[in-house]
């Protein structure tokens, strides 16, 4: 094998998912410096890949298959030594072995998301014996190639318009310590109660003296309004702002608080303190991976289930403020800062 190895990362979906595969994309780059390092990813996530440093070609697997024979026909061209499927399945198994990549690297039988994807490896990681962060998961995936684990800190491209706004946010608002509430969620069943969050803001505010920033995405201007009637006179402030405009923000917030979702995962990823409100997905494969970090769940016969409906009224969700607000106080009881976004 060369000693700077082609390789091509495939890692379609989602954000938080792009987001635990930088360390071992971090681990790549460390142990081949000169190698050139590709990523695949599908187009409605391409903008976060694009912004990560130390990639060479972001690939975009489009929705409309037309233009398939003419991306596989560019990956050939690359002729990689090496495709790695962080996704474990059939659609990104057989995108590995259309690539024309001499070794193809993915998860096992026991770890791939759909059976048969390791059927197009050339090499599987097995499953461990015990559970491990998905984090970790990738970063043995990428140790097959021969690289190692490295101390870790992100890197983003973010533009100076972003920058601006978010700067000109805090400052209109006159805000230099806060805490970030992200309510949202890409499934129903991981979200806590709106109103709960409101609850939550409203002690953040008057009893620990901070002010509380709600986040939202588009189409989430509700989730703001339910927050902001809970809270009675002590008002959050809102910040309508885009996926890479967190970066910006979360780099100066004191505590980030959100449930299993990529803003949740960008907190960690940057080294931002955060509480985790988790619910039907494990808080060991999903959480925060730092031991300063809190994480709040209920253990249920039916905990782990990733289930993206409830036949028990999500009951793993029925948290009560005081928990949370509990481990808020914790979290901002230990010390923390960016350097922990080593890891």
């Amino acid at each position: 094998m060369s000693a700077s190895p082609g390789i091509l990362i495939i890692r379609l979906s989602s954000l938080g998912d792009i987001l635990h595969t930088l360390p071992a994309l971090a681990d790549l780059r460390s142990a081949f410096p000169n190698s050139r390092i590709d990523w695949l990813v599908a187009r409605r996530n391409a903008f976060l890949v694009s912004a990560v440093t130390g990639i060479d070609t972001v690939f975009v697997l489009e929705k409309n298959i037309s233009g398939l024979p003419g991306l596989i026909r560019k990956l050939r061209k690359q002729r990689y030594d090496f495709s790695i499927d962080f996704q474990g399945l059939l659609k990104t198994a057989a995108l590995g072995f259309t690539s024309g990549a001499r070794t193809r690297l993915g998860f096992s039988r026991d770890l791939a998301r759909e059976f048969p994807a390791h059927w197009f490896y050339s090499r599987t990681m097995q499953k461990p014996g015990e559970q491990f962060h998905v984090l970790q998961l990738n970063r043995m995936l990428a140790g097959l190639t021969g690289a190692g684990p490295v101390p870790f800190s992100p890197g983003f491209r973010v533009s100076d318009q972003d920058v601006r706004l978010v700067e000109s946010m805090l400052q209109k608002e006159k805000l230099t310590d806060f805490v970030v509430i992200n309510p949202g969620g890409g499934w129903s069943t991981k979200r806590w109660s709106l109103q709960r969050y409101g609850d939550l803001a409203k002690r953040i505010i008057t009893e620990l003296g901070l002010p509380v920033v709600v986040t939202t995405g588009p189409e989430e201007e509700p989730c703001f309004r339910s927050i902001a009637e809970s809270c009675g006179g002590s008002l959050p402030r809102h910040f309508p702002v885009s996926f890479l405009q967190l970066i910006p923000l979360y780099r100066k917030a004191r505590l980030v608080i959100g449930g299993d979702t990529g803003p949740f995962h960008l907190a960690c990823v940057l080294g931002t303190p955060v509480v985790g409100i988790f619910g039907p997905t494990s808080p060991v494969r999903n959480g925060s991976w730092r031991s300063e970090d809190e994480i709040v769940a209920h253990t249920l016969s039916c905990s782990s289930c990733y289930g993206r409906s409830c036949s028990t009224n999500n009951e793993c969700m029925d948290i009560p403020v005081d928990e949370v607000f509990a481990a808020v106080a914790r979290r901002m009881a230990k010390t923390g800062s960016l350097s922990d976004a080593y890891f």
